[in-house]
């Protein structure tokens, strides 16, 4: 009986998981326009893509428990409609700060939608179709990562920026149409079921807290300001503070949110440590292709999406074949694999120049794309350490990794592109005012605005400075990225035991003992 329904329920699941992905890839090929369009500063470009996901980490660890407590379904209505108008309010900001703001509220909309999507995945499915089910998940947001920059590259290049937001709509209502409609009704687990358990709110504060400080500290790094440095200084000692605050909050509760039972397994903190490290890799890679491909190479929003189509193909390829995978070499070394060929894509796109040749790029996206497959098996093995009752909650702890990643990634790149095309491009501002100067070290965007008010020999000049002060940076960025996947798959097949399918082992049985630990 449960075997025909099975598709019918993952749809609208698969749908949302897609619309959340677009939405991001909508914003990072958005952004060079934008760039072109509002006065902004490196940091403000690097807060209209990293925002969204920034808000859901801080919010998705309330969101878990909040799943398990009214049931996942509820949630899941909740968040879409959230997400849907904050989509549609993101086309109409008159400036940057606007436009940010709204973001922001998208970013309300995933909290809420993405582990409840998650937990009611693992509700439909049973036996080794889970991990099935699982790998289609993660495709699926692949396949949002391929529709963003072609469908919102299109809409960009034929009505503007705002159209590349409002692109993501239909997709949003698709699912909570679907939702709505397909998946089955669920209910709130009852006391008994949640073992007595209360909300660690002080908790979910406490590390959304401190992952905002942190990364409000990497950002300002970006900033050459001294406002930069003082918001570096500021970030630190607020996430710090609540990182310290955290662990000894946890160690005293009675019911934490971070189980010691669960989250010291290898189990679980490799595969979230990894799937953290890639989505940094992935939020890192789109923010700064996105912009190679329009303001270095000088393709358009549509064409620069074109450019990424192989890797996301490629990703929703192996994602969706992860189990197989993983059933054919085991899941340490197809991890492990898969790392290392995407850390090839990485230094092959490094090294291509302002003017790479076509092969080049997609023979570099390609491998880049194998790296969808550590993203599904990834997931499957963290999140199967929780208990059934406590599945949303585990859902959200592997969201916080992923949307973390996601925006320490645009941040860490963002970071070290900023600050060393500032230095390698101030050379080039030395003869113009000190106005003029000012706004083009902003950004590579800035750079090239400022070009256009110049008379031609300095402007092509000045442009031809600030691309190659790009490429510096850009090239730095995706060496670090390459060698840092190396290392990690080095890890995973080191240190990850075999991970075996639902058919194999019931977590819930395993999970059962540190479930309720003090």
């Amino acid at each position: 009986m449960a075997k025909p329904r099975l598709p019918v329920a993952l749809l609208p699941l698969a749908v949302t998981y897609t619309a959340v992905a677009m939405n991001l890839t909508v914003a990072n090929v958005a952004l060079p326009a934008i760039s072109l369009s509002f006065p902004a500063t490196a940091a403000e470009l690097t807060w209209v893509v990293n925002i969204t996901p920034l808000v859901a980490a801080a919010l998705i660890l309330f969101a878990g428990e909040w799943g398990d407590r009214i049931g996942p379904r509820r949630l899941l209505i909740t968040g879409l409609a959230v997400f849907l108008v904050a989509a549609l309010l993101s086309g109409f900001a008159t400036d940057i700060t606007g436009l940010i703001i709204f973001r922001a509220l998208t970013g309300v909309g995933s909290a809420l939608a993405m582990p409840a999507a998650l937990a009611t995945t693992f509700d439909v499915t049973r036996g080794p179709r889970q991990r099935t089910a699982i790998g289609i998940m993660a495709s699926t947001q692949a396949i949002g990562a391929i529709l963003g920059p072609i469908v919102g590259g299109a809409a960009l290049t034929a009505f503007g920026w705002p159209a590349a937001f409002w692109s993501v709509i239909p997709m949003l209502g698709l699912a909570l149409i679907g939702v709505a409609t397909m998946t089955p009704k669920s209910t709130a687990p009852t006391a008994d079921q949640r073992s007595g358990r209360t909300s660690d709110t002080v908790g979910a504060a406490l590390a959304a807290l401190s992952a905002v400080g942190l990364l409000y500290a990497l950002v300002s790094l970006s900033d050459p300001a001294d406002a930069g440095d003082r918001g570096v200084l500021g970030g630190l000692v607020v996430g710090l503070a609540a990182l310290l605050a955290l662990i000894g909050w946890e160690r005293r509760t009675r019911y934490p949110l971070f189980i010691p039972g669960i989250i010291a397994r290898r189990t679980f903190w490799l595969p979230t440590l990894a799937l953290f490290i890639v989505q940094l890799t992935l939020g890192g890679l789109l923010f700064v292709a996105s912009q190679y491909l329009q303001l270095v190479v000088g393709y358009s929003a549509f064409a620069a999406g074109a450019v990424l189509l192989p890797a996301l193909l490629m990703w929703t390829v192996v994602a969706s074949g992860s189990g197989a995978l993983a059933e054919r070499f085991g899941v340490p070394w197809a991890t492990a694999g898969s790392l290392v060929l995407a850390a090839v894509g990485l230094a092959l796109l490094a090294g291509a120049g302002e003017s790479p040749a076509v092969p080049l790029l997609v023979v570099a996206m390609l491998f880049t794309g194998v790296l969808g497959v550590t993203p599904a098996l990834m997931t499957h093995a963290a999140v199967r350490n929780y208990p059934e009752n406590l599945r949303t909650t585990g859902s959200a702890i592997n969201g916080v990794a992923t949307r973390l990643g996601l925006a320490f990634g645009v941040a860490v790149y963002g970071t070290l592109l900023a600050r060393t095309f500032g230095r390698e491009f101030d050379p080039a501002l030395a003869d113009l005012p000190p106005a003029l100067a000012q706004s083009a070290r902003q950004s590579i965007g800035s750079a090239l605005r400022t070009a256009e008010a110049l008379a031609p020999p300095a402007a092509t000049e000045l442009a031809a400075a600030a691309r190659a002060a790009f490429m510096t940076g850009f090239s730095l960025s995706l060496a670090i990225g390459a060698g840092a996947l190396i290392v990690l798959a080095a890890a995973v097949r080191l240190l990850l035991p075999e991970i075996p399918s639902e058919s194999e082992a019931d977590p819930s049985d395993s999970a059962q003992e540190g479930r309720d630990e003090p």
